[in-house]
C-alpha cells in the first residue's frame, strides 16, 4: 500500500480508467501483479529501447515489469538501467512509442495511477 499522501487519489480514479483503455497498458501489465501472466517477455523493439541488457539473456528479450507496489521504486529511474528517470518519461515513450494519443492531463494521471498501485 502505498504512503498516504503520496499520490493525487481523484487523479488516479482517472488513470486507472485509462490504463485499461485508451493507454493499453491492461494489455501487459494484468492485475492483481500488475504483470503480464505466461511467458511475459519482449524484444527491444516492441518496447521501443536497446537490446544491449536484454542480448545478455538466454532469449534476447526483456520481461514485463510488475508494477504492484511501483511506488517503492522511485528512485534510481525506471527500466533495467534507469533509462526513464520518472514515472512520466516512462508514460510519455510508450505514448510516443504506441501512438496512444493521451494529453498532457491523461499522462498526469496515468502516472498518479501507477503510484498508486
Amino acid at each position: 500500500m502505498p504512503p498516504a499522501g503520496s499520490f493525487d487519489a481523484a487523479a488516479a480514479a482517472r488513470g486507472a480508467s485509462l490504463f485499461t483503455s485508451k493507454a493499453k497498458c491492461a494489455s501487459c501489465h494484468v492485475s492483481p501483479l500488475f504483470t503480464e501472466p505466461g511467458w511475459g517477455m519482449h524484444t527491444a523493439s516492441e518496447i521501443g529501447i536497446d537490446d544491449f541488457q536484454a542480448m545478455r539473456s538466454p532469449d534476447g528479450r526483456y520481461r514485463t515489469t510488475p508494477l504492484k507496489g511501483l511506488w517503492t521504486h522511485q528512485k534510481g529511474g525506471f527500466y533495467h538501467d534507469g533509462r526513464f528517470a520518472t514515472l512520466l518519461d516512462v508514460v510519455n515513450h510508450y505514448n510516443s512509442l504506441k501512438s496512444l494519443g493521451l494529453t498532457g492531463a491523461e499522462t498526469n494521471d496515468l502516472v498518479e495511477y501507477l503510484k498508486s498501485l
